[in-house]
């Protein structure tokens, strides 16, 4: 069984303390038969002072395999401490 790894990069827009989802589609070379994904980085970034983080939350997930195209779902959240839930 071959092992084969896409990269896939999901954008999220600017919100305050509300999960949100996206998703994105890969295709591979041939069918695919089970998928797995992983998070290679991620980057918090705040442009104004001090922030005392209350909740972050990264979830991905194999939404579909159909053929040879996997469909990749991320949740994510951040929530900060200072009462802005």
């Amino acid at each position: 069984m071959a092992v084969e790894f896409r990269q896939l990069t999901i954008h999220f827009d600017p919100t305050r303390g509300r999960k949100q989802r996206e998703s994105q589609t890969v295709t591979f070379g041939s069918t695919v038969q089970k998928a797995e994904a992983m998070l290679k980085g991620f980057r918090l970034r705040y442009n104004n002072g001090d922030h005392h983080v209350l909740e972050q939350e990264v979830d991905l997930d194999i939404t579909r395999i159909s053929g040879n195209a996997v469909t990749v779902a991320a949740d994510f959240l951040l929530r900060d401490g200072s009462g802005q839930h």
